[in-house]
């Protein structure tokens, strides 16, 4: 029997989901530091061949999961189908979606699994995905009482790590033949400690750079929008120009 039991738990407080900032009602852990909260990211994949991994889901990607939700509820359709539909819908949504598809094509993800356009995975292809974070549910950052999106290091040895680990191994079991695709280093990191010592480790490609419209220069260098060599030239002749006018000053 599939465990639903978060789901059937909050499926009346999602029926009546109006505002993400209204989301106490789905509070699922406060450790004062950090809070987490449901939303309906459990479905996974079996068949999936690639795992994009973020660090948790945002509050745009958290309001998008519920409103989406809330409209399958309504349609009558079952749990299952629920959890299945509205996962692509919620999962990295948003501007960051644009950038992501734009990396993965040019990292040649689309090439290894044979579709024309990442894209795809998002609409007619979602079978060969499965999108996911290193914390399932959206998870907040609080501090003097006040919430903002997590993107933190989740360090090893704590009880978010805790958390977080074990559903991220949970999953990888459903999808033993996948490959796994953090996005940004710190996603790369907690990776590398929950899959070391078994299968997946010789499945974690290095990470390309956050999708987040906030990473817009590392994200321009990958796709080759931007010479980071006229950059570097550019430091090069500062340090110059600063040499020279130091030497100058000594004198």
């Amino acid at each position: 029997m599939k465990n639903h039991s978060l789901f059937e738990k909050y499926r009346s407080v999602i029926v009546s989901f109006r505002d993400v900032k209204d989301r106490k009602d789905l509070l699922l852990e406060d450790s004062g530091e950090e809070r987490i909260y449901y939303a309906p990211f459990d479905y996974v994949n079996p068949e999936a061949r690639l795992f994009i991994v973020g660090i948790t889901p945002g509050e745009i990607q958290m309001n998008n999961m519920l409103v989406e939700a809330a409209r399958l509820i309504h349609q009558g359709l079952s749990d299952d189908e629920v959890l299945r539909r509205c996962k692509a819908v919620g999962s990295f949504s948003g501007p960051m979606r644009k950038n992501l598809v734009e990396l993965m094509d040019e990292a040649g993800i689309a090439e290894f699994l044979d579709v024309e356009t990442t894209a795809q995975l998002f609409s007619n292809k979602q079978e060969l995905v499965n999108l996911t974070s290193c914390i399932r549910y959206p998870t907040f950052a609080v501090k003097n009482g006040k919430e903002s999106n997590f993107n933190a290091e989740i360090k090893q040895g704590t009880e978010l790590f805790e958390f977080a680990s074990t559903l991220t191994l949970e999953e990888l079991s459903k999808a033993p033949n996948a490959v796994l695709l953090p996005l940004g280093p710190k996603v790369q990191h907690y990776l590398e400690k929950v899959v070391k010592g078994t299968q997946f480790e010789n499945r974690l490609l290095p990470g390309l750079p956050h999708p987040s419209g906030a990473n817009a220069e590392r994200i321009a260098y990958f796709l080759g929008r931007k010479n980071p060599e006229k950059l570097d030239n550019s430091k090069k002749n500062i340090k110059k120009i600063l040499r020279s006018l130091k030497t100058k000053g000594s004198k």
